[in-house]
């Protein structure tokens, strides 16, 4: 706003309004920052991946890997998940390989033989989930201890949303002597 200070005596000073134009262009700056900021937090934040807190134990032999399923879509899953990537988090008392996969048309618990439960064993990387579908972990351990391993985190898109989220169960696995 611009103000002038009258020159004579008695004179009112002259002030400018902001033009109506400015007003609506404000007024449509705001409306499309909030719709952005709506559309953002939809796109961010969808619901959350299923988690359990009953822990999958296994146990296998020095070199000879281990199949866990750690995150299964149940029946009546509705979202169609395309997979960026899994990440694992684990402790473990002996250095150890552990693989993430996508089991398709399948389920497992615990197996050394993972293709008599999975139709398909594929990488986790741009990997479609589907209802049936199952993240499974692969590990391997060339001496005898113990590994504690956190739930998977996935990042993914749902849809027009996407996300890194927990998912599915903790495991832990025993790599023992031959």
């Amino acid at each position: 706003m611009t103000s002038v200070t009258p020159e004579q005596p008695g004179r009112e000073a002259l002030a400018v309004a902001p033009s109506r134009r400015w007003v609506q262009l404000g007024a449509y700056v705001v409306a499309l920052l909030v719709l952005l900021a709506v559309i953002g937090w939809v796109s961010t934040h969808p619901d959350a991946l299923p988690t359990s807190k009953t822990r999958v134990v296994a146990s296998t032999p020095i070199a000879e890997p281990v199949f866990i399923g750690v995150f299964d879509t149940p029946a009546g899953f509705d979202r169609d998940l395309h997979i960026s990537g899994v990440r694992v988090s684990a402790t473990s008392t002996v250095d150890v390989t552990i693989t993430p996969h996508v089991c398709h048309g399948g389920s497992i618990s615990v197996t050394t033989t993972p293709d008599t439960f999975c139709e398909k064993l594929g990488p986790t990387e741009d990997a479609a989930l589907d209802e049936g579908d199952e993240v499974v972990l692969e590990v391997v351990g060339d001496a005898p201890g113990v590994v504690d391993i956190d739930r998977v985190r996935i990042a993914y898109r749902d849809g027009l949303q996407w996300a890194t989220q927990d998912a599915g169960a903790p495991s832990q696995v025993t790599i023992l002597p031959r």
